[in-house]
């Protein structure tokens, strides 16, 4: 079982060196820092450390937009480039950390190779879970800050758009293909065969990447949207319909307490951890999660 795992920081330098010394040994890690970050905290604490690789083509990161989906992309292509071939290719944050042994973390793997481990629901079936992606965002690639006169801009231009009834298709054409719009999670871990299929979809399909630039958080759907309209890997995926299932849900790997703001994990939350039989949970923080840390590895 070879594993890359794709990892996006951006700060933190501590909290990134104990996740990658908990993960499997035989693993390679393929990092991505934030350009506004300093890398040199990072690579001071993990540059001796032959198995992680942090990627030149680093993207300044706006939360919701399409350059998240860059760095994704990114990841994967460098972990492509490394010669290797990987049974999974597994997206964390450096705020993340394993519930797991290192040992069960292969062991599942090996018991489920023939699964792809990315969750999704089909959006166009939803109704107010969908609200958000019906809504155009302009300028999400603009680095403004919340309250700045752009920022102004941004949210009352979209709010123009959708009182005048212009709403953004859950059903769209790229490529002279149909897709529907699907919403999982910015976390999960997929065959090198399937991520080579999605790179390939960012790399050549230009009106796809046209669709995603104004849509709502593009890294929990675009991933998601290229593999659900695939017949190839549509049933290897986890395909939730009926009702919305919730974020959890739609996080196969990873627990996360979502509300009303993703919760900084601590020793407290130790039972609910264990308790959601999930492989890895965020987010830990150097200095506040340090107990749990500690319980964990216990």
């Amino acid at each position: 079982m070879k594993i890359a795992f794709l990892i996006s920081a951006h700060t933190d330098a501590p909290q990134l060196y104990r996740l990658v010394k908990a993960l499997p040994d035989d693993s390679d890690f393929f990092i991505h820092i934030d350009s506004k970050a300093d890398i040199k905290p990072f690579t001071d604490v993990l540059g001796k450390d032959d198995r992680a690789h942090f990627i030149e083509h680093r993207v300044n990161v706006i939360w919701g937009s399409l350059n998240e989906v860059e760095y994704q992309m990114e990841l994967i292509r460098e972990a492509l480039k490394a010669g290797k071939h990987y049974d999974r290719l597994i997206t964390l944050s450096g705020m993340d950390y394993p519930v797991w042994s290192k040992a069960q973390i292969v062991e599942f793997f090996n018991d489920n190779a023939g699964k792809e481990f990315l969750s999704g629901i089909d959006l166009t079936t939803q109704d107010s879970a969908a609200r958000l992606y019906r809504e155009y965002r302009f300028y999400a690639q603009k680095q403004w800050k919340n309250g700045s006169i752009g920022s102004k801009f941004r949210v009352t231009l979209r709010k123009i758009v959708g009182l005048i009834g212009i709403r953004k298709p859950l059903v769209f054409v790229a490529g002279s293909k149909r897709y529907n719009l699907y919403k999982g999670a910015a976390w999960w871990a997929i065959s090198q065969e399937l991520a080579e299929f999605v790179l390939k979809e960012w790399d050549e399909d230009a009106e796809m990447k046209e669709y995603f630039k104004t849509s709502f958080c593009p890294a929990e759907t675009f991933t998601q949207t290229v593999a659900f309209n695939s017949a190839l890997w549509r049933d290897k995926c986890i395909e939730f319909k009926g009702d919305w299932p919730g974020l959890n849900a739609l996080t196969p790997l990873t627990y996360i307490y979502y509300h009303p703001v993703i919760k900084i994990m601590t020793e407290e939350d130790y039972d609910d951890i264990m308790n959601s039989k999930k492989m890895f949970a965020r987010k830990f923080i150097t200095g506040k999660s340090d107990k749990l840390v500690e319980k964990l590895r216990s």
